[in-house]
């Protein structure tokens, strides 16, 4: 009877043991999560300060990554750039271009129209439709799409890079927090493999999360390339020559 109840204390001693261990572990990351995003919006503040309020929700692309990819278009001189999901980073983005008087243009593609019309709203209030385009796409069936997912249509997407070469793109959508639709932003690089520059670079957020990790695991074995993460939700790659352009990290 002792030995029963010795066990059954140590496996509810090592149940406690490892929850505190997870919490704080957790509790651990999203310190640094914070640490590291109240950082950037300072980095960020030359084109936040003084213009119109943005609202940063849970959907949004984090202050550090925003910091990395507006890094590495300046950086690396990126020109075409091409996003799927639209929302702050469209803005941010616009507002780097303009300020900073760069050659770039960004064709954002967004899957809801009553979204893609009040973001359209905004970049002209900033004066930020010429550089920023903010393209309506609707969600349908498509051959490259995983798991029976919907993705934007790529006849309507033709219409606009038909012709053309990108050396960015950003992925953050379509929406994939659901787990039936985790993987379903897995087309983007297959669509655009053959749109792209020598030198190029691909972001996909939300890489923490399990549908994204397959995505990211699947491009490596079909394109022979090696993604990194930065900030643990952000994960990128880029082809040809580039400059290390991820924000403050210290070796």
């Amino acid at each position: 009877m002792n030995n029963q109840n010795e066990e059954d204390n140590s496996e509810k001693f090592l149940e406690f043991l490892t929850n505190t261990i997870y919490h704080l572990e957790n509790n651990n990351r999203l310190n640094r999560f914070f640490s590291e995003d109240i950082l950037s919006v300072n980095f960020l503040n030359t084109i936040i300060h003084g213009y119109p309020y943005l609202p940063f929700s849970g959907s949004s692309l984090r202050p550090f990554c925003l910091n990395h990819i507006l890094n590495d278009i300046v950086i690396n001189n990126r020109k075409n750039i091409i996003e799927f999901g639209s929302g702050i980073s469209t803005i941010l983005i616009g507002r780097l271009i303009k300020k900073n008087n760069l050659d770039t243009s960004i064709i954002s593609i967004e899957h809801d129209l009553e979204w893609s019309q009040k973001l359209s709203q905004l970049l002209s209030n900033e004066n930020l439709d010429g550089v920023v385009s903010v393209l309506h796409c609707p969600l349908e069936e498509c051959k490259l799409a995983l798991d029976n997912n919907l993705w934007y249509s790529t006849e309507i997407l033709d219409s606009v890079t038909e012709s053309k070469t990108f050396d960015m793109i950003i992925v953050d959508g379509p929406p994939a927090w659901i787990q039936s639709k985790g993987r379903s932003r897995y087309p983007a690089f297959p669509y655009m493999i053959d749109k792209l520059d020598e030198n190029y670079s691909i972001y996909l957020d939300d890489a923490m999360r399990e549908g994204e990790q397959s995505i990211i695991k699947l491009w490596e074995e079909e394109f022979l390339i090696k993604f990194k993460h930065s900030g643990n939700s952000l994960a990128y790659y880029y082809n040809g020559i580039s400059f290390f352009t991820e924000p403050y990290v210290y070796y």
